[in-house]
């Protein structure tokens, strides 16, 4: 991680304390308030991705029943990005809680968050991940000019190969249970990524 990323968890640790967690509070609650203590800190925050950081019609997670790479028919927008200088330097997604997470199966839920990454691990398995941090693997991907099948052909477990141009990738949740800790740590490790949790459970 580097500094500038340091210092945005920080910020956003910082003025977490005391935020009390009820119902469904990342949409609501932690992405404006996200947005509003990093624009007091003097960065640029992009709200639901305006300026098309991420690009559309490009696929950014595998279904977790079929394996099959999800199209996307319009644009995936990023929830916050962060902007110095007039240069991306980090990806932030909020998130009530992460319940959708299980290590096999799906959720059951409609429209559940649980997927597959795109990409590989070195073993040649796909991550267990969330729809919110595919989003940011895939736009961090597809920035660096990267194509869609070179993804797809990834395997590795190295931030440097997932993230080649080392953005800061920050998911934000309202709680987060032990268990969703233990399933997302492989895939956070691959990108660089960090996990914020307001409360750990």
């Amino acid at each position: 991680m580097n500094e500038e990323t340091q210092s945005i968890v920080q910020l956003i640790r910082s003025d977490m304390i005391g935020f009390a967690v009820s119902g469904k509070v990342g949409k609501s609650k932690l992405q404006p308030r996200i947005a509003q203590v990093l624009s007091s800190s003097g960065y640029d925050v992009d709200r639901e991705d305006m300026s098309g950081f991420f690009p559309a019609g490009l696929p950014a997670w595998r279904d977790k029943t079929t394996g099959a790479i999800v199209a996307t028919t319009a644009r995936r927008r990023i929830d916050l990005v962060i902007r110095k200088h007039g240069s991306v330097v980090c990806l932030i997604e909020t998130e009530s809680d992460l319940n959708d997470l299980r290590e096999h199966g799906v959720s059951g839920r409609s429209d559940h968050y649980d997927v597959f990454s795109m990409a590989r691990s070195a073993a040649g398995a796909w991550f267990d991940s969330y729809k919110s941090l595919e989003r940011m693997a895939a736009a961090a991907w597809y920035a660096t000019g990267r194509r869609e099948d070179a993804l797809a052909d990834l395997r590795s477990e190295l931030p440097e190969d997932h993230n080649p141009a080392g953005f800061g990738l920050i998911l934000v949740t309202g709680s987060s249970r032990a268990l969703d800790r233990r399933i997302l740590s492989p895939r956070l490790k691959s990108l660089g990524a960090n996990l914020v949790s307001v409360t750990a459970r």
